[in-house]
């Protein structure tokens, strides 16, 4: 969607491009669990609007005092939708530990694919397998 659009980080002139801008956003587990939670919140009518999703997710950026809200918002709007396409196609009947997946998708590079933004499918997993060996 926006692969051909550079962003240009003022500080060093660079451009960055916006899959790197929303993998610089340092994430963690519980707060992807926490944006779940702020879209499980949505109307039902509302819970499948994109439009919805980041608004609300922006509005929890800000709360939560992220750095840049408005890049934050978008790399958990990003990150979530990315779970949801992984999910879809490699894990549907859930059998992966929710502690591990949430883990691994804060943590794991998103990438531009076919569909749009994802994660790369079989080295999400293995980042998923890694994580559940993790002894915390």
């Amino acid at each position: 969607m926006f692969a051909d659009v550079p962003i240009t980080v003022p500080a060093t002139g660079d451009a960055v491009s916006p899959t790197d801008r929303l993998n610089a956003i340092i994430l963690a587990g519980p707060q992807l669990a926490a944006a779940l939670e702020v879209l499980a919140m949505l109307p039902a009518g509302r819970r499948a609007d994109p439009y919805a999703q980041a608004e609300v997710l922006q509005a929890y950026a800000r709360d939560a005092r992220f750095a840049d809200d408005v890049v934050a918002g978008a790399a958990l709007h990003a990150r979530v939708t990315a779970l949801a396409k992984w999910t879809a196609a490699h894990d549907p009947l859930r059998q992966s530990g929710p502690e591990a997946v949430l883990e691994a998708a804060a943590r794991h590079p998103l990438v531009e694919t076919e569909a749009g933004i994802g994660f790369e499918g079989a080295a999400f997993q293995e980042m998923v397998l890694f994580v559940e060996e993790l002894p915390w």
